[in-house]
């Protein structure tokens, strides 16, 4: 994965397991950044890195950095015995495109935000 990708994988990790530290107001504000955010995944991390700046953030950003740090540290994968991180497997099916990162952003955002219309139930594994 390239660190931009690593970046958005980060990104959605702390809005689904630390959902808490967001406010309201982020919420609102990541709603309307995911309704602009290009296809390109380098300009959606650089996104995600200005959305995270500002000192009311501090903690979403603290808990950001430690997951990309992970992220990071965990890429190096030997592609002949494991898959992706954690023994990961792809949910896409063969054949079929991965979402764009663009699609897992909003879709995350979707699903997590308390402000949402659109959440559905996760369906279990």
């Amino acid at each position: 994965m390239s660190i931009y990708e690593n970046s958005v994988q980060a990104f959605i990790y702390v809005l689904e397991s630390k959902s808490d530290l967001f406010s309201t107001q982020d919420w609102s504000e990541l709603n309307q950044l995911a309704s602009i955010l290009s296809e390109d995944t380098e300009e959606i991390a650089e996104e995600i890195e200005n959305w995270l700046q500002p000192e009311s953030r501090s903690q979403i950003l603290q808990a950001y950095e430690e997951r990309l740090k992970a992220l990071t540290s965990s890429s190096t994968i030997d592609l002949d015995k494991n898959l992706g991180i954690g023994n990961s497997k792809s949910s896409t099916p063969p054949n079929q495109p991965s979402p764009s990162s663009k699609e897992l952003i909003e879709n995350t955002i979707k699903n997590n935000s308390p402000l949402s219309d659109d959440k559905k139930p996760q369906p279990k594994p």
